[in-house]
C-alpha cells in the first residue's frame, strides 16, 4: 500500500463516519416524526453537508485533496483537517436524536448555528489553505470566488438570529454548491 492509498484509506473512513452520523441523526427524527416539530432550515443544511462531502470526494477522486499527495506529515495533517471538519459538519447538522421525543428543530438550529456556521467557515479556510500549499501560492480563480463568496454569506450567520437572513444565506450558498458540483467534470 503506497501512501497516497493509505491517506484516502484512513480520510474515507473519517468522512464515511461523518455521512453515518448525518444520515443516523436523520434516521433517528424520522422514526420519532410524530414527535418532531419540523424545520426546513436545518433540514437544508443537511443537505448542503451532503453536497460538501459530495464536493470533497470528487476532489478526492480527482486528486486534487492535499493530504492524498503529502510530502510531509505536516502536509497530511493540513489536509487531515478537511475530513475531520467534515466530520463535525455532518454531526451538527441535524440535532442528535437523543432527545428526538422534544425536538424542536428550530430551536435546536438556532442554539447550536454559532458551532455549525463556525465549523463550515473554518472548512472553506481550510481549503483555502489547501489551495496554497497545492499551488504555493494564492491565486484568483473561479473556486476562490465561490469561496470568498461563500465565508461572506456564512460568516454573518455565527452572530445574526434574523431566520430572514438565514434562508437568504441557506438560499445563497445551495445555489453556489450546486452550481460548483454542476461545473466539476471528469478530466
Amino acid at each position: 500500500m503506497d501512501i497516497r492509498e493509505h491517506s484516502v484509506a484512513l480520510i474515507s473512513v473519517v468522512v464515511g463516519l461523518g455521512l453515518t452520523v448525518l444520515l443516523g441523526n436523520l434516521n433517528r427524527l424520522i422514526r420519532a416524526r410524530r414527535e418532531v416539530h419540523w424545520d426546513a432550515l436545518p433540514l437544508l443544511w443537511a443537505l448542503i453537508a451532503l453536497l460538501l462531502v459530495n464536493n470533497y470526494w470528487w476532489g478526492l477522486y480527482q486528486g486534487s485533496v492535499v493530504a492524498i499527495a503529502a510530502s510531509s506529515a505536516a502536509t497530511f495533517l493540513v489536509g487531515l483537517s478537511m475530513p475531520i471538519m467534515l466530520y463535525l459538519i455532518c454531526a451538527a447538522a441535524l440535532p442528535c436524536g437523543r432527545s428526538a421525543g422534544s425536538s424542536d428543530m428550530r430551536a435546536a438550529y438556532l442554539a447550536d448555528s454559532r458551532y455549525f456556521f463556525a465549523l463550515i467557515l473554518l472548512y472553506v479556510l481550510a481549503t483555502l489553505a489547501q489551495t496554497y500549499v497545492a499551488v504555493g501560492a494564492f491565486r484568483w480563480s473561479g473556486s476562490m470566488v465561490q469561496r470568498c463568496l461563500i465565508m461572506a454569506v456564512i460568516a454573518p450567520l455565527i452572530w445574526k438570529r434574523s431566520i430572514g437572513y438565514h434562508w437568504f444565506a441557506t438560499v445563497a450558498i445551495l445555489l453556489l454548491l450546486v452550481y460548483r458540483l454542476t461545473q466539476q467534470t471528469l478530466h
